[in-house]
C-alpha cells in the first residue's frame, strides 16, 4: 500500500501543476514549456516511445467537477438551433477513484503513434449524471394508493404507447363491427358496394403507415431531438385519430377516408416507437439511481402498450353492454356507436397527450449532451454538419451485425404476435366455438389482453436481474413460443374438441410473448446503438418487425389455423437461434460506454478503444467469435480515461468483475496444467 500511496501522491502533485506546464494536446512537458511538440522525435512524444521512467503525462487530470464545455463559436454553431444550449457537466463532488503513476501511463500508451495519442487525448465526454432523482414522496398507508402512484409514474411517459395500442389494436377488434355496419364493403354481403381488395387491405395500409413513421420520424428524432420528435408524433396521431373517428359518407367514400386516416394515424404511431424507447432509455441513463434499473424503466413505459390494448377491448365491451348488444344479434347502429365512440375516446386521450407534450415535455439531457460532444468533435475535423453520410457509413459498418440481429428477431416476434393480434378473431372463434356471440368473443379477447399485460410486469421485474437479463429472457421466450405453438399445431384436431386446454395453451403463449421477445426487442433496440443514431436505428429495427407483421397479415388468411400455428412455431425456433448467436446482452452496461466507443469510431480510433463496450460479457457469440472481445483491456482503457478527463471513472459492474474472476481462475488452471505437464520432461 505504501508504494501505491506514494505513486498516487506523486501523481496528484503533478496534477496540481499550473496550466502553463500543460500543452494544448492534453499532456505536460517536463520542461514546463507551452505548445505542441516540436516534432515526433522530441518532447513528450519522443519519451512516449522511450523508457517508462522518463515519460510523463502530468499525472492525473483535473477532476470531472472542474470541467466545462468549450464556449467557442464553432461548438455553438454546430449544436443546432432547435434546442437550448448544451448542458454543462454537473459537479460530482467526488474524487476520482483511480490514480495511476506515470510509469503505468507509459506502458499502456507506448504502442500509440503520436497522432493517435493526440487524437485520443483530445476526446472530451460530458457526464451522463445529468438528472438527480427526485426525493420519494411520503409513503401512503393505503396499498391501493401506493400502487396507483407507482403506476402513474410510468403512465405519463408511456402514454404515447397507450394511445398507440388503443388505436392500432382497435383495428383487429372492430373489424367484426365494421362488417355489421358496412356489410356490403367489409362484410360478405353481395353485391359489394366498394373495392373489396381495398377493404381487405386495412391491415396492410395500417402497417405500411407504421413502417413509414418508424423510419422517417425515427430519423428526424435524432436530428431535432426527442422533445420535438414526441410532439410531432403526438400531433400526427391526433390528426389521424380525429379523421378516423369522423370518417363518413357512402361505402366508397367511407372506405377512402378510413384508409387515408388509418395510414396517417399509423405514421404517427410508428414514430412513437423509436421516440418513446430512446427517451425512456436516456431518461434512465441520465440518473445514477435509475441507471441500474434501465431495463425496468423502459419496459414499464412499454407496458402502457398492454394497458392500451386491454383498455380498448374493455371499452368496446362496455359500449356493447350499455346498448344491450350482448346477444346473438348486434344492429348496425349498435356496431357503429361502439367502434366510433371507442375511437373518439382514443382521440381525446391523444389530445391530452399532445397538449402535455407541447406544454411540459423537456428535452432528453443525455441526447443534448451527446449531440454537443459529437458536434464539437466533428468541428475539430472541419465537419460542420452533424449526421453526415460519412457518419452513418461508419456506424453502419460496425453495427450492421447487431442491426441485422435485432431486425430479424423483431420480425420473427411480430410474425407470431401481431399475426395473432390482427387475426385474433379467428383464433378466439376456434376457442369460443362457432356459435359464440360477438360479446362472448370480446370477453375472451379481454382475457387474452389481461394475461399478456401481466407478462409485461414479469418482464420488467426480471430484465435487470444478473441471472436472467435481456438475451436469456428473449431466448426463453422464443423457446416457450416454439414449444407451445408446436404443441397446439400437433394436437390441433384434439384441442378443437377440448376448448379448456386450447384456451390455456393459447393464452399462455401470449404471456410468454410478453415475458420474452415482444418486450426485449423493444428494449434491446434502445440500448445496443449509440445515442447519436439511437432513434433512427431503433426505427429501422422496429420497421423490420412490422415487415414480419405484414408477412403474417399476408400469409395467415391464406392458410389454415393449424398451419398458422406451425408457422409461428418455426418463427420461435429461428428466433431462438438468432438470439443466442447474434444478440449482445447489454444488461448492466452503461450506455455511456457505447457512446464513447462511437466517439472513438468517429475519430478513426476504433482499434484503440479498450473499454467495457467490447468486454466479452456484453458481446454476442458472433462478436466474440470475430475477436471483438480481444480489444478489451481495462487497465489501458483506464489510462485513456485519465487522459480524457473522463467523468465516469468507476469500478466495473459485478457481472464484469465475475468475468474477470473466471478468466483469472482459467488462466491459473491453464498455467498450473502446463507446469505439471512440463514437470516430468524437466525431470527426465
Amino acid at each position: 500500500m505504501s508504494s501505491v500511496a506514494a505513486a498516487a501522491a506523486s501523481t496528484a502533485t503533478a496534477a496540481g501543476e499550473s496550466e502553463a506546464g500543460r500543452s494544448p494536446d492534453g499532456y505536460a512537458r517536463t520542461d514546463g514549456s507551452v505548445g505542441p511538440p516540436a516534432s515526433p522525435g522530441s518532447g513528450s512524444l519522443a519519451r512516449l516511445r522511450g523508457s517508462t521512467t522518463s515519460f510523463e503525462l502530468g499525472g492525473l487530470p483535473d477532476p470531472p467537477s472542474a470541467q466545462a464545455p468549450p464556449e467557442d463559436e464553432e461548438s455553438q454553431t454546430t449544436y443546432g438551433s432547435w434546442q437550448e444550449e448544451a448542458p454543462r457537466p454537473v459537479d460530482l463532488a467526488r474524487a476520482v477513484s483511480f490514480v495511476a503513476p506515470s510509469s503505468v501511463h507509459s506502458v499502456h500508451l507506448s504502442h500509440l503513434k503520436p497522432q493517435e495519442l493526440r487524437t485520443i487525448s483530445r476526446l472530451r465526454f460530458t457526464t451522463h449524471d445529468l438528472e438527480e432523482a427526485p426525493p420519494p414522496p411520503p409513503r401512503p398507508r393505503n396499498a391501493i394508493v401506493r400502487a396507483f402512484r407507482w403506476w402513474r409514474s410510468w403512465a405519463v411517459p408511456g402514454m404515447g404507447m397507450f394511445v398507440e395500442a388503443w388505436m392500432i389494436f382497435a383495428i383487429g377488434n372492430i373489424l367484426p363491427l365494421l362488417a355489421i355496419n358496412y356489410p356490403y364493403c367489409f362484410g360478405r354481403t353481395q353485391p359489394a358496394s366498394c373495392n373489396k381488395s381495398a377493404a381487405d387491405a386495412v391491415t396492410y395500409i395500417e402497417v405500411c403507415g407504421i413502417i413509414l413513421g418508424m423510419l422517417v420520424l425515427g430519423f428526424f428524432a435524432d436530428i431535432i431531438g426527442r422533445k420535438w420528435g414526441s410532439r410531432l408524433t403526438a400531433t400526427i396521431m391526433l390528426v389521424g385519430a380525429a379523421l378516423l373517428t369522423g370518417s363518413a359518407g357512402n361505402d366508397g367514400q367511407f372506405l377512402a377516408m378510413f384508409l387515408t386516416s388509418l395510414f396517417l394515424l399509423g405514421t404517427g404511431v410508428g414514430g412513437e416507437y423509436p421516440v418513446a424507447s430512446s427517451s425512456a432509455a436516456e431518461r434512465a441513463e441520465g440518473s445514477r439511481t435509475m441507471r441500474r434499473r434501465r431495463g425496468e424503466t423502459v419496459l414499464l413505459v412499454f407496458s402502457q402498450q398492454g394497458w392500451g390494448n386491454f383498455a380498448n377491448t374493455l371499452a368496446i365491451l362496455l359500449l356493447l353492454a350499455v346498448q344491450g348488444a350482448t346477444g346473438a344479434v348486434v344492429t348496425s347502429l349498435q356496431a357503429e356507436v361502439a367502434w366510433r365512440v371507442q375511437f373518439g375516446i382514443g382521440t381525446l386521450i391523444c389530445a391530452a397527450l399532445a397538449a402535455y407534450r407541447w406544454t411540459y415535455l423537456q428535452e432528453s439531457k443525455v441526447w443534448k449532451a451527446e449531440r454537443h460532444d459529437v458536434a464539437e468533435q466533428l468541428a475539430q475535423k472541419g465537419i460542420r454538419s452533424h449526421h453526415s453520410p460519412h457518419e452513418y457509413k461508419l456506424v453502419f459498418r460496425f453495427y450492421w451485425p447487431r442491426l441485422m440481429a435485432v431486425c430479424l428477431t423483431w420480425a420473427l416476434s411480430n410474425f407470431s404476435f401481431y399475426g395473432h393480434k390482427l387475426y385474433q378473431s379467428a383464433f378466439i372463434a376456434a376457442i369460443a366455438g362457432p356459435d359464440a356471440t360477438l360479446f362472448t368473443r370480446y370477453q375472451y379477447t379481454l382475457l387474452n389482453s389481461g394475461i399478456a399485460l401481466v407478462g409485461y410486469y414479469f418482464a420488467a421485474a426480471l430484465v435487470d436481474r444478473r441471472w436472467y437479463g435481456r438475451v436469456r429472457m428473449q431466448a426463453v421466450g422464443f423457446l416457450m413460443l416454439f414449444l407451445l405453438f408446436i404443441l397446439i399445431a400437433a394436437l390441433y384436431p384434439t384441442l378443437i374438441n377440448n376448448t379448456g386446454a386450447f384456451q390455456f395453451l393459447y393464452l399462455f403463449s401470449s404471456f410468454w410473448n410478453q415475458l420474452g421477445p415482444n418486450c426485449t426487442t423493444f428494449l434491446i433496440a434502445s440500448e445496443v446503438y449509440p445515442t447519436a443514431v439511437r432513434s433512427f436505428f431503433h426505427g429501422m429495427s422496429a420497421a423490420a418487425g412490422k415487415v414480419g407483421a405484414l408477412a403474417a397479415a399476408a400469409l395467415f388468411p391464406q392458410i389454415s389455423a393449424r398451419a398458422a400455428f406451425y408457422a409461428s412455431a418455426g418463427a420461435g425456433a429461428l428466433g431462438l437461434l438468432v438470439t443466442l448467436a447474434f444478440l449482445p446482452d447489454t444488461s448492466g452496461l452503461d450506455l455511456h460506454e457505447i457512446d464513447r466507443m462511437n466517439r472513438y469510431m468517429l475519430a478513426g480510433q476504433l482499434s484503440n478503444y479498450h473499454g467495457l463496450a467490447v468486454c466479452p460479457v456484453y458481446l454476442s457469440w458472433y462478436e466474440r467469435w470475430r475477436g471483438y472481445g480481444d480489444s478489451y483491456l481495462p487497465e489501458r482503457d483506464m489510462v485513456h480515461k485519465h487522459l480524457q478527463r473522463h467523468p465516469h471513472i468507476e469500478q466495473p459492474p459485478p457481472s464484469v468483475q465475475s468475468w474477470h474472476s473466471r478468466r483469472d481462475r482459467s488462466r491459473q488452471s491453464s498455467h498450473a496444467a502446463s507446469q505439471w505437464s512440463a514437470g516430468p520432461s524437466r525431470a527426465s
